[in-house]
């Protein structure tokens, strides 16, 4: 059993201020045995409780941030809690206290990280096409600035369209909030379905929130396993964790 080693992890290249800090944790190590290949922080997807526990508890050590993650329990939902809530059956978390990390899990859907321009605030969130169509990321953009201040976002590791099929279920649900989500899809070769960006579909969300000042979108999980899980590619995985935290002022 191997633990992984900070370097092995994405830190991405965005500095929306000074104070906020990222990490995108990847499968490298051999902490987690098949089916969960790696290093699994997710805690319902058959994995032994014991050993995600001791996965989760190295993520914070490495950190070495004042408190562990803000570890959420999520239901692909639109609820957003804020840091230390006991009711963490949500699918977004936002602090303004440093050294609190806000963290979600993902294997194909797509972490949205937010964080105020002025660095007093930041979120992490989880959205998979449900919680995009439900609105999550308009209400964590509405939590995090309630008056209108100015917001950054970085779009994490997810599926993308290349290898993300859906049905017309789905197209016809996203094209019900706006006819500007068609570009969100183009047709399949299977009749009937259709590939979707949840990238283009989460920017749309962003900048109809107010929120212009988007980053990220290039790492496809399904298409590079070695660093990341994918429930598409695999079936029963793990999860990987996107992480972002205020340093102190």
């Amino acid at each position: 059993m191997t633990l992984p080693d900070i370097s092995q992890w994405l830190h991405p290249e965005w500095r929306p201020h000074p104070r906020v800090r990222t990490l995108v944790t990847t499968r490298l190590g051999r902490h987690s045995p098949p089916p969960w290949h790696g290093f699994n922080l997710g805690m319902n997807c058959g994995d032994e409780a014991a050993r995600v526990e001791q996965a989760r508890r190295h993520v914070h050590k490495l950190l070495g941030t004042d408190h562990p993650p803000a570890w959420l329990n999520q239901v692909h939902g639109d609820r957003l809690i804020a840091a230390g809530d006991p009711d963490n059956r949500a699918d977004g978390v936002w602090t303004g206290h440093s050294g609190w990390p806000c963290a979600v899990l993902t294997a194909d859907c797509l972490p949205v990280l937010l964080a105020r321009a002025d660095g007093s605030a930041v979120a992490a969130v989880h959205a998979g096409w449900r919680g995009l169509h439900a609105g999550i990321l308009g209400r964590a953009v509405r939590t995090l600035a309630p008056d209108g201040e100015p917001l950054a976002a970085w779009l994490g590791p997810a599926i993308s369209a290349r290898a993300y099929q859906v049905g017309e279920d789905v197209h016809r649900a996203f094209l019900n909030l706006g006819p500007e989500y068609g570009g969100a899809f183009r047709r399949d070769s299977q009749p009937g379905h259709w590939r979707f960006s949840l990238t283009h579909a989460a920017t749309l969300a962003l900048n109809a929130a107010g929120v212009q000042d988007v980053a990220g979108g290039d790492h496809c999980t399904a298409s590079d396993l070695r660093h990341f899980y994918s429930y598409r590619a695999e079936g029963q995985t793990g999860r990987f964790a996107s992480l972002i935290w205020l340093a102190p002022a």
